[in-house]
């Protein structure tokens, strides 16, 4: 949902840019992004030229498209690099994706956000278009929901209860009740799973990832297009998301 740029400054107008800039189709000429954010033409010009001269946006000169620049991906970098995650990680996902055949990835939680920063989709005929960056609802798929079952209760609860969560699926979790009870089901297994809650077909199970303080820093997670076995297969991909992760957390400080 995109906000009002009335009123808005400068930055919060650059802001809304880079952000359009980073959903999808991930191009857009200055006149979709002045009609879209309802913005100013010229003010879309101003801020984009600046954009360039700082490598936060690159052009097609023969499309007329603007999409992000290498400045972005080295910021984008930089945070990753704050978690003091090994290149390593990267790779055992490389290997759960091959024994798996399906999509794999780890999101973790920054505050209060859920944020994926590695996704591998190497095998799958269709691909879920799941991005590396990318922020992640707390109410419906394996990452938000792990990562705040072990998040602080009254903060979640507080949270909860400030949203209103739509029903993008037939299984999407909407109540605070039934977000919560999910929660605790989750704690209580030692793992996740997300059933057609994001859209239809989708399927994906995941494990929480611990530090060496015994946190759970991490979910690491596998995604499939529902089939007539998929319950089956939930089991078969959980041990092997069970037999990484010492891996995985072997290079999580």
């Amino acid at each position: 949902m995109i906000m009002s740029s009335k009123n808005l400054s400068s930055i919060e107008k650059s802001i809304l840019i880079l952000n359009k800039l980073s959903d999808t189709p991930y191009e857009y000429k200055a006149q979709e992004l002045a009609d879209i954010l309802e913005i100013n033409k010229t003010t879309i010009h101003r801020i984009l030229n600046v954009f360039l001269e700082n490598d936060l946006v690159i052009k097609d000169n023969l499309t007329k498209m603007y999409r992000l620049g290498p400045q972005v991906y080295r910021l984008g970098s930089v945070y990753l690099n704050n978690f003091n995650f090994e290149n390593k990680v990267e790779e055992i996902l490389n290997e759960i994706s091959a024994e798996a055949k399906e999509s794999v990835g780890l999101a973790i939680r920054d505050r209060e956000k859920i944020i994926s920063l590695y996704e591998i989709e190497l095998y799958q005929p269709m691909k879920m278009n799941y991005r590396p960056g990318i922020f992640y609802p707390i109410n419906r798929g394996c990452y938000g929901k792990c990562l705040m079952a072990y998040y602080d209760r009254e903060k979640v609860i507080k949270i909860l209860q400030k949203e209103t969560y739509e029903k993008v699926a037939k299984n999407t979790l909407t109540t605070t009740q039934k977000i919560l009870q999910e929660y605790e089901k989750i704690k209580k297994d030692g793992y996740v799973t997300s059933i057609e809650e994001s859209f239809k077909y989708a399927i994906g199970v995941g494990i929480p990832i611990f530090n060496s303080k015994r946190e759970v820093v991490a979910c690491l997670a596998v995604s499939f297009l529902k089939t007539d076995d998929y319950m089956k297969k939930i089991e078969k991909l959980k041990e092997i998301l069970f037999k990484y992760r010492p891996k995985v957390e072997k290079y999580i400080p």
